[in-house]
């Protein structure tokens, strides 16, 4: 049987109910409702795969880019590492923790991880 949420069966669906004549009380309804389906649906695979771009390997020029903005860079409190991890977020479309774990791996962890930066000043006091 073939699955009745697919995009291609929500297509034909809206085909024949857009083509029906028998169905014009309720045509309007019909519509928005597969319409809707179908938005979900495309929706639902984009979130899927921004999420698995988010998880997924890096890139050279992301490497580059977050190196660029993090260098020389300490957190000096909670609210400033969160908007150094936020700011790079936006910019290379990939989850916080993703973003923290590369920063930690590449020696930027101070930027991004208040609790480093602490112990890293205590240290060199």
């Amino acid at each position: 049987m073939k699955d009745s949420r697919s995009p291609a069966a929500l297509s034909a669906a809206l085909r024949f109910v857009i083509a029906s004549d028998e169905l014009s009380e309720h045509r309007a309804t019909l519509i928005e409702v597969l319409t809707q389906a179908m938005r979900d649906h495309d929706a639902a695979e984009l979130r899927e795969r921004v999420a698995a771009q988010a998880q997924g390997e890096w890139h050279d020029h992301e490497i580059v880019q977050l190196k660029s903005f993090l260098q020389d860079r300490t957190a000096r409190s909670w609210q400033n590492a969160d908007e150094n991890v936020m700011h790079l977020v936006a910019q290379l479309r990939r989850a916080p923790q993703s973003v923290r774990t590369k920063a930690a791996e590449l020696g930027f962890g101070a930027a991004v991880d208040y609790r480093l930066a602490k112990v890293l000043l205590a240290e060199r006091r």
